[in-house]
């Protein structure tokens, strides 16, 4: 796709610039990560029985997979009769109807939420990658992307519906701190897949130390970032997504800024100012589902306001704890979240 000549890409002093580290008051007790999600039970016979195909389906994936991350071309013969075997191709067809009846029956927010990010988060781009293994083109390199994917999506959805695997659940509440060096792991990939939509992810992590104190908060996290990096894919003009984070202090007890940028088109960009004006943060309110602006970047809003324990998004967002602005032609997406210095 051919867009116009840009200007420098926002600068390291620009993205710390962007909220002063005073704005950004640490909460006195941790964030569990339990705030933005359903019960089962709400969720209606039919989608419940592909929910829980889908879990069990990803679970038996995971564990399929994990067991053959050096088998090389046979484990991806392996995984072939796997998806075979469990009925894959029926399971995606259940995928494409999830949800199709919530509009209909105006659903609640909280319970669409949940719906975009069990079908959102990283399964879209896992559905790509064994797609290609079960087609015969996938390489030994798809094995590492679904395994990590895997693991993403199964906490990504019982973050959303906890009583769908209660002793799952039980175990991501247990205190276990997680470590920057997961996330290298994860979005250290050169393509990113979404959908019909492969970018060049660019990462740089300034930090070493903890960004959660257990499964669940950081599945939380997994939601915020996940959500602010398919959204980016969707409209990088240049398919490049860049993705940083950095501490905002010197401090051991510190915050991390998490900045999510992409360079977009002009016509992007009218948009963009004739929808929010000079104030692009209110994209973090949702409804601008035209756009493609919708409950994702809300849903980051959400988990950043009671990652915070503030009274209201607004507040988070006249605050600065997370944002977005135009820098020249880059979209850029901020949060913020709390972190510790050290592994131990």
């Amino acid at each position: 796709m051919s867009v116009e000549p840009t200007a420098a890409s926002p600068s390291p002093d620009e993205l710390l610039a962007l909220v002063p580290p005073d704005h950004i008051r640490r909460r006195t007790r941790r964030y569990i990560g339990d705030s933005v999600a359903v019960s089962l039970a709400r969720i209606n016979a039919g989608d419940a029985a592909i929910v829980r195909a889908l879990y069990a389906f990803l679970d038996g994936l995971y564990r399929f997979v994990g067991a053959r991350l050096d088998g090389g071309a046979a484990a991806l013969t392996a995984v072939q009769g796997f998806a075979d075997e469990h009925g894959f191709a029926q399971l995606q067809v259940g995928i494409g109807s999830l949800g199709a009846t919530l509009a209909a029956a105006e659903a609640p927010i909280d319970l669409r939420k949940a719906y975009h990010d069990v079908r959102g988060g990283g399964l879209p781009g896992l559905m790509l990658h064994l797609d290609a293994v079960v087609s015969g083109e996938g390489q030994v390199q798809d094995l590492e992307r679904m395994f990590l994917l895997c693991r993403d999506q199964l906490k990504i959805i019982r973050n959303a519906i906890p009583d769908l695997d209660p002793a799952g659940y039980a175990a991501d509440l247990e205190d276990r701190a997680h470590t920057t060096e997961l996330l290298r792991a994860k979005w250290s990939t050169d393509a990113y897949r979404l959908r019909d939509v492969q970018v060049e992810l660019h990462l740089q992590c300034r930090f070493d130390g903890a960004v959660s104190e257990r499964c669940m908060e950081f599945a939380a996290l997994d939601r915020v970032i996940y959500n602010l990096v398919n959204n980016a894919a969707r409209f990088a003009a240049d398919q490049r997504v860049d993705l940083q984070m950095f501490p905002i202090t010197d401090e051991d007890e510190t915050d991390l800024r998490f900045v999510v940028m992409n360079r977009v088109g002009p016509e992007h960009r009218e948009r963009l100012r004739g929808d929010f004006g000079d104030d692009l943060s209110r994209v973090f309110e949702g409804g601008y589902t035209t756009g493609g602006y919708g409950l994702g970047l809300r849903i980051c809003g959400d988990f950043v306001t009671h990652g915070y324990d503030l009274p209201s998004l607004r507040l988070a967002l006249s605050d600065g704890y997370l944002g977005a602005r135009l820098i020249r032609d880059t979209f850029v997406a901020w949060f913020h979240w709390p972190a510790r210095r050290g592994l131990g």
